[in-house]
């Protein structure tokens, strides 16, 4: 072949290769032009969605519902991945449902946005994001935004069902958290006959209804979110137990409604388990919270405990009439620890909802340690503090709270409380609602202690059975009214003490405080017969008696000493500093009450509750309180014991009988002597313990050692008679056997017969003489 030839033959095959090349390259291109890219090249747990081709499945902006579905699919058919991430910054346009399933998290970046096509046209009930299947468990969605697009679909009624953002049904283990909700015409997240449901650390804002809608569903809890309202509540329950609200920020734009709502409807569903603490709940449309119920149903069936809330300027619409602080109706309950400030309507209030009342009666609200003041009048209500419009059927119980300026004065349809306060609680700064308590001793204001020039009343004015044990040292040994009362951020108690113990939170724990006031009154009969003090050498100054009515300046040093009480365990509090005569106090507990502290006040002379001095000679006096407000009877604990020591110096140097120390209490007026057995001794003190029935002022005291008295009997025994005290006299001898050379022939003494019997033992000695002597010379 010549030149020429090759060339052609060389360039055509060339030419042919470039056409092939180039027809398979542009199929290529074309098949993947019509398919969503979805190259699965993230490796497991998680597959990504984007809008800028970077993800596993990406998206244009428009109908992105396909891609996330399919996204979502895939993690179905592989259960090595969980995970969906959408990236942002990004704008997801969906005009269908996303459909989730068991086991999988749907997550995202910050500014990745799900949102709403506009006019959407969807049916009612049809949200944007459900359960792929009934039954699906393990459901988790956070990290980004979901909008509704409301302004989008403006052919729809807020509240009917339309475009909720998440409606689960029958799922158990769901966690929504980190998320931003807005927008819409619905509710936030929605779930139905639903378990373990987690709502927590979200911002949503200005929803179509309710944020938390959770209907027939058990173990709900919602807590750390920011809510603003348009249209209903921020959460909700209906016929759902087992639910706790905690943490929450909740306030209404628009007209809104309530800040919580708890609704009970019929006998089907219990909810006697719901708990609803520490929010803050203020502007509110309707009550900051309402309870209600309707049908018919146990009472006991339906409770709820809502406390340690801050609550104000709620119940602002007019034109209705559900308004207030917290409004009440077909419920027991327990209401403390609130504030409540500026309501509209009334602070507290049973009245009726929005349905038809309850059938039964008998429903019960016990409120105490709250503060209720500038209540407002409306439509809703004349402004009292506690308002009772049910009395017929429901009963209000009130324990030490708080009112003060509300405008239709403080109760109506209630019973007053004696142990209620009508003054100015004397908020931090009620302008900027900072409802800590001023105090001399100590306010938190957020980032540090400082201290006011005047104190609040409501300090150490809560009931007086409420836990204090969370409450920062000095705290009165009371729990404070209000929002803060049992928290670690209380204001302080006005102690003039110093605090020698590191720790007093630990169940067990012991703490002392020592005075050094002068002693300005007492004589040293009433002190003791200048018995020594075994207080140890604590430093320290001030005084103070915390809860105790004894006078400080009578209080020498106190120690305290925490457990928790069970009902049905043994509790033991110990006094481990050993600055006071007491080592311990144990009993059986009959109820549960929680951490509760003992006091044991060592005082420097008789105490001031009682009016005069016991018999025999006087070691210590002491008070013992266990608990607040006369704990300690029959009716809550059993076999109480009280162990203590006394110093053997003090026995040898007063020649007291160590068989005659006795534990006294005083009780109605009288000395009582206790049954008082020794239980050890060590190189300085004897150890006993004594069973009391109650816990007040006690002292210890013992007997002199008759031994004058018993010498004059020896010399004169025809004198002694068988009432006189057989025991000391019996003491005597068996201590001193060498006086009993001179005693014969009394035979009313005890000890006789020891007396008149050593000839017997000379005898035995030289019979057993006489049988060595013997045994040898055999």
């Amino acid at each position: 072949m010549n030149q020429k030839c090759k060339k052609f033959l060389l360039t055509g095959i060339l030419l042919a290769g470039f056409l092939l090349t180039s027809f398979l390259l542009t199929d290529f291109v074309i098949i993947l032009a019509g398919v969503p890219a979805a190259l699965y090249t993230s490796s497991a747990p998680i597959v990504y969605v984007a809008g800028d081709g970077s993800g596993d499945f990406n998206c244009d902006g428009t109908e992105d519902h396909v891609q996330i579905n399919q996204a979502l699919n895939f993690l179905a058919e592989n259960p090595e991945y969980t995970t969906v991430y959408l990236r942002g910054p990004f704008t997801y346009v969906v005009d269908d449902t996303l459909l989730i399933g068991s086991n999988t998290t749907l997550e995202g970046d910050s500014d990745a946005k799900i949102k709403l096509v506009s006019n959407a046209k969807w049916s009612n009930y049809k949200p944007m994001i459900k359960e792929n299947n009934s039954g699906s468990r393990n459901i988790t969605i956070c990290g980004f935004t979901i909008d509704g697009n409301r302004e989008g679909n403006t052919n729809v009624v807020s509240g009917k069902g339309y475009y909720n953002l998440i409606h689960l049904s029958d799922c158990q283990n769901i966690s929504v958290y980190n998320m931003y909700l807005t927008n819409n015409h619905g509710d936030g997240l929605k779930t139905e006959n639903c378990s373990n449901v987690k709502f927590y650390n979200n911002e949503a804002y200005l929803l179509g209804h309710d944020v938390l809608y959770a209907i027939i569903c058990s173990d709900v809890e919602a807590y750390g979110n920011t809510i603003t309202c348009r249209t209903n509540s921020g959460l909700r329950l209906y016929n759902t137990n087992n639910a706790r609200f905690h943490n929450n920020n909740i306030r209404s734009e628009g007209s809104g409604g309530a800040g919580i709502e708890v609704q009970k409807e019929g006998p089907d569903y219990a909810m006697d388990d719901i708990e609803v603490c520490n929010n803050v709940i203020y502007n509110t449309a309707l009550s900051g919270i309402l309870v209600f119920g309707s049908g018919n149903y146990s009472t006991s069936s339906a409770n709820v405990h809502i406390h340690h809330n801050q609550i104000y300027d709620t119940g602002i619409r007019l034109s209705s009439e559900v308004t207030g602080g917290i409004l009440s109706e077909g419920f027991n309950g327990l209401i403390e620890n609130n504030v409540i400030d500026g309501a509209y309507g009334a602070g507290i209030v049973q009245d009726r909802a929005y349905y038809s009342s309850p059938d039964g009666s008998g429903y019960v609200i016990t409120v105490r340690n709250n503060i209720i003041t500038n209540t407002c009048v409306s439509p809703g209500g004349e402004g009292y503090g506690i308002c009772n419009m049910l009395t017929d059927t429901h009963l209000f119980v009130l324990q030490n709270n708080s009112f003060y300026n509300n405008a239709g004065g403080d109760y109506t349809g209630v019973e007053a409380s004696p142990s209620d306060i009508n003054s100015d609680p004397q908020y931090a700064d009620r302008d900027i609602h900072d409802y800590h308590l001023k105090s001399k001793a100590g306010r938190w204001n957020g980032s540090f202690w400082v201290n006011d020039n005047i104190s609040s009343p409501c300090i150490d004015a809560g009931y007086s059975l409420s836990d204090f044990s969370n409450e920062p040292e000095p705290n009165g040994d009371r729990i404070n009214i209000g929002p803060y009362g049992n928290t670690l951020y209380a204001s302080k108690s006005e102690f003039d003490m110093t605090y020698n113990s590191s720790d007093s939170s630990i169940d067990g724990s012991s703490d002392v405080w020592e005075s050094n006031e002068e002693d300005n009154g007492g004589s040293s009969e009433e002190g003791g017969g200048g018995s020594s003090h075994s207080s140890g050498s604590s430093s320290g100054s001030g005084g103070g008696a915390g809860g105790s009515p004894e006078p400080a300046k009578n209080i020498e040093v106190k120690e305290l000493s925490q457990v928790f009480i069970t009902n049905g365990k043994a509790a033991r509090f110990d006094f481990t500093k050993n600055v006071t005569c007491v080592v311990y106090v144990s009993f059986d507990a009959k109820k549960t009450v929680g951490k509760t502290t003992a006091i044991v006040e060592m005082l420097k002379n008789k105490s001031a509750l009682v009016s005069d001095l016991p018999p025999d000679d006087l070691y210590k006096f002491f008070n013992l309180w266990i608990g607040n407000g006369g704990y300690g009877t029959s009716d809550t604990i059993e076999n109480p014991e009280v162990c203590f020591k006394v110093e053997k110096a003090w026995i040898q140097a007063g020649e007291i009988d160590q068989a005659s120390i006795t534990l006294n209490r005083y009780n109605d007026n009288e000395w009582y002597p206790l049954v008082t057995r020794q239980s050890g001794e060590d190189d300085a003190y004897l150890y006993f313990t004594a069973e009391t029935p109650g816990f007040s002022p006690f002292a210890i005291t013992g007997k002199v050692t008759a031994k004058e008295t018993a010498t004059e009997i020896l010399s004169e025994p025809d004198t002694q008679g068988p009432e006189q005290n057989n025991e000391s006299m019996k003491f005597e001898i068996e201590e001193k056997p060498e006086q009993t050379g001179n005693q014969t022939g009394n035979t009313s003494f005890s000890g006789k017969k020891s007396v008149i019997m050593p000839g017997f033992e000379i005898i035995y000695c030289i019979v057993g003489l006489l049988g060595v002597f013997m045994w040898k010379r055999g």
